[in-house]
């Protein structure tokens, strides 16, 4: 049986294999999860919005 993924496991898959996306509405649209609920997640489990985690992978 498959576990279940959570949002924020999905989005760094996603970064992982697409180092090509513009900002971090365009990967929630990709993952279909609405921008504010996975930027909640992420503030709460990393202490860090999606805007800068986007902008952090593209330095990279």
């Amino acid at each position: 049986m498959r576990k279940p993924t959570s949002p924020t496991d999905r989005l760094f898959r996603l970064l992982e294999t697409d180092r090509t996306l513009p900002d971090f509405p365009a990967a929630c649209r990709r993952l279909h999860i609405l921008p504010g609920a996975l930027n909640e997640a992420l503030l709460r489990e990393y202490g860090i919005c999606g805007e800068e985690l986007i902008l952090r992978q593209q330095r990279d």
